[in-house]
């Protein structure tokens, strides 16, 4: 039996987990790092820190799996998007990262807007202009440190840092992180020369382009002693987390698409050939499946929303939870079964602004439908409704586009409450598959290792061995009459409140 290792570099902790060839789970390490918020919109981290915690994750994962770890033959990783890092000429991290998170070069996108024009930028990229992309995060960095632009050797992300670091011989980027760049062409996944010259990017200082699944070295003595891996072991290409999350999923063919709801929320649909979103407002991106397209949706506030109700409103679910040694969303979750599909209440989850399909910084977190007789557990379902609208406008927005969608898989912590479940496929009308293995994103790096080592000769064999389905969620026909209604309210009180401009003066007066 030949083993591979997934690792899981997320933006709050990596998880590491080593799978059989068959997608069976031997063993799992998880360590946690914090982000930095030192000014209003910026986010950062501390490279190092989060280095040591990954390998200390990956040591301690080879240890609990009782394997030699020369019978772990390559390991691929799934990384957080877009979170950049400044490196001199010896690896070192010169400045804290920017995160995916960081809002701080809003200002560089409008001169993104002006040098390149929005259509065409959408045209190149695929991508919004939107501070989220590592590219505005460049030009900030050119425009405000100039010494630090200078001193850097590479702008890199977690991904090809963490494989430089064990063995390989450059900086290599997937094209599925590559894409999100916003320096990409995404027709042909090449750095965009004249893009990057007209914003004043030298391209000698980005990681060099190759698709997941590819073999970009071995891990040497010193990555060995670093992280527990045997020397030798396999370096293999990568992905972003929901990229490989789609492929942890089995969203690699037509009408399949997989959706994470975690902290934040992604809805993925692969695609054969690139389909644009005239709208453009769903980024086309790179697929892990090499050479092919994804097109997504990102929700910032998912799970999140309903943990704010689980600290906010949750007291008693949280006592009784620390008293019978359970998970207080299970507490919650049996007592938000009890109210109907919606009963009177609609929510808007944008508990941290909404991103696809709206691009609204503003929007905020709101309830329509209070009474005296509300209880506060049908506010609990009403946030798991609310997050289930929203994915929703982007599976419209998707079907809108002409990408086919027949079967959702679910994917993130969500995914652990039935309840939930049973919503979002009522409220898509769409059957609504669980996976044996919910950590897709671990998964689908391990996929590309796999495919990496040769263990499979492609990745349609790869995902048909190791991804399981053991469950799935139907569409109850009544509930799914009665949240369409719904539905449509949900997009009148946003589009009511926007028209408005209420989220924008609330705003206004909470910064004054």
């Amino acid at each position: 039996m030949k083993y591979v290792c997934g690792i899981d570099i997320g933006t709050t902790g990596t998880k590491v987990i080593i799978f059989n060839a068959v997608g069976e789970k031997i063993a799992n390490a998880y360590t946690e790092y914090p982000c930095s918020f030192p000014e209003s919109g910026w986010s950062e981290q501390n490279w190092d820190d989060m280095f040591s915690q990954m390998c200390d994750a990956t040591k301690e994962c080879i240890s609990k799996s009782g394997l030699d770890a020369k019978d772990v033959v390559s390991l691929s990783i799934s990384s957080q998007r877009c979170t950049l890092i400044c490196v001199d000429e010896k690896e070192n991290a010169l400045a804290p990262c920017i995160t995916w998170q960081d809002r701080r070069s809003f200002e560089e996108c409008k001169d993104i807007s002006n040098i390149i024009g929005d259509d065409k930028y959408y045209e190149i990229t695929g991508l919004p202009n939107d501070p989220t992309w590592s590219v505005s995060k460049i030009m900030w960095i050119k425009k405000h440190k100039p010494d630090l632009y200078a001193n850097t050797n590479r702008f890199v992300l977690c991904h090809e840092l963490y494989l430089k670091k064990l063995g390989a011989d450059d900086y290599y980027q997937d094209w599925s992180n590559g894409s999100l760049y916003g320096l990409m062409d995404i027709q042909k996944f090449e750095w965009h020369e004249e893009l990057t010259k007209k914003l004043s990017i030298d391209m000698g200082k980005l990681p060099v382009l190759v698709p997941s699944g590819k073999v970009i070295g071995k891990v040497d003595a010193k990555g060995s002693k670093l992280s527990g891996f045997a020397e030798g072991t396999l370096l293999v290409a990568g992905g972003g987390d929901q990229q490989c999350a789609a492929m942890g999923a089995g969203a690699t063919k037509k009408g399949v698409i997989e959706v994470t709801i975690g902290t934040a929320g992604v809805t993925v649909a692969y695609m054969d050939s690139p389909i644009y979103d005239k709208s453009k407002r769903l980024p086309l991106s790179a697929h892990t499946v090499a050479g092919k397209w994804e097109t997504e949706g990102l929700q910032l506030a998912a799970g999140s929303a309903l943990k704010w109700f689980r600290n906010e409103l949750a007291l008693k679910e949280l006592t009784e939870a620390a008293e019978l040694n359970v998970d207080p969303f299970k507490l919650i979750d049996d007592e938000a079964i009890k109210f109907k599909p919606g009963d009177g209440i609609v929510c808007l989850p944008y508990f941290a602004g909404s991103a696809a399909p709206n691009w609204d910084p503003f929007a905020r977190g709101t309830f329509v439908g209070l009474n005296l007789g509300t209880n506060r557990l049908q506010l609990a379902r009403s946030i798991m409704e609310g997050v289930s609208f929203e994915t929703k406008e982007v599976i419209e927005q998707m079907l809108t586009n002409g990408v086919p969608v027949e079967t959702v898989v679910l994917t993130g912590g969500a995914a652990k409450s039935s309840i939930w479940n049973q919503i979002q496929a009522d409220i898509y009308g769409i059957p609504c598959g669980k996976l044996k293995i919910e950590e897709a994103t671990s998964l689908g790096a391990a996929i590309l290792a796999a495919l990496g080592a040769g263990i499979y000769p492609n990745h349609n064999e790869a995902v048909e061995k190791m991804v399981s389905i053991v469950d799935y969620a139907q569409p109850n026909e009544e509930n799914h009459k009665t949240y369409t209604e719904y539905f449509h309210i949900y997009k009148d009180v946003y589009k009511a409140l926007k028209d408005a401009n209420v989220f924008e003066r609330l705003y206004n007066l909470s910064v004054k």
